[in-house]
């Protein structure tokens, strides 16, 4: 029969925890794994379901070979660790949305548990905590309505505000790929500037007045800007998404 291989998709990247062994007690060398680089919420949802199927044809395979140790001789596998590699963009997948802001605490904090738990429970090759724990995962997952997350709509312009010589909101979203309008309100009665080496924009605002800066089309991303007059303050972040 022809060998199936479940391939990872994720590099090895060091190995870590080697534990000075002892006669008695030794511990295993585990492995670290580099997680996929997720950049968008869209990106973020994708890699949760691909990889949240990849688990379960893990886990059916895994409970064919345990019925029938002779299917296991006939195909190449890589069982459990297969799961562990997985847990580490279902981690960088969860950091995204949580970065992103586009899915309620309670829900992507159920979530963020569940893999935790199947991440230490794979790399300790625990099968029957890893099938109870991703059960638990694929009812999290289920809850996360893909209508519940941010939409990012069009807006005529987005306001910041300089207050006390800080940045109001410090972390501005707006959509990805298009011409964005800035109005930028200095409260302050003193001036400041505006600058920003990732959007590549500076103008100063005079105390207690207004100005507009128009930034984009961007790529998904985070950029950065600050005040160039009171830079341990003022500062902020423009997402992209």
């Amino acid at each position: 029969m022809k060998k199936i291989t479940l391939a990872l998709s994720i590099t090895v990247i060091s190995l870590g925890f080697i534990s000075h062994a002892n006669s008695q007690n030794e511990q295993p060398i585990v492995q670290h794994y580099e997680a996929q680089n997720i950049e968008t919420t869209e990106e973020a949802l994708d890699v949760l379901d691909k990889e949240i199927a990849k688990i379960a044809d893990t886990l059916e395979t895994m409970e064919r070979i345990n019925k029938d140790p002779e299917y296991g001789s006939k195909i190449e596998f890589h069982g459990i660790e297969a799961i562990h590699v997985s847990s580490y963009s279902l981690e960088a997948a969860i950091d995204r949305l949580r970065a992103d802001k586009a899915v309620t605490d309670n829900k992507l904090d159920a979530l963020d548990e569940t893999v935790q738990a199947i991440h230490f429970a794979s790399e300790k090759k625990e099968e029957a905590k890893t099938r109870e724990w991703f059960i638990k995962l694929t009812k999290a997952f289920d809850d996360i309505d893909s209508n519940e997350t941010v939409k990012i709509e069009k807006k005529e312009f987005y306001e910041i505000v300089i207050k006390d010589h800080k940045f109001s909101p410090e972390e501005l979203i707006v959509p990805a790929g298009q011409k964005i309008k800035l109005i930028i309100d200095n409260q302050d009665p003193t001036p400041e500037e505006f600058e920003s080496y990732d959007l590549n924009r500076e103008k100063i605002i005079s105390g207690n007045k207004k100005a507009t800066i128009f930034i984009g089309p961007l790529k998904a991303g985070k950029y950065h800007y600050f005040g160039e007059f009171n830079m341990d303050s003022a500062n902020g972040y423009i997402i992209a998404q």
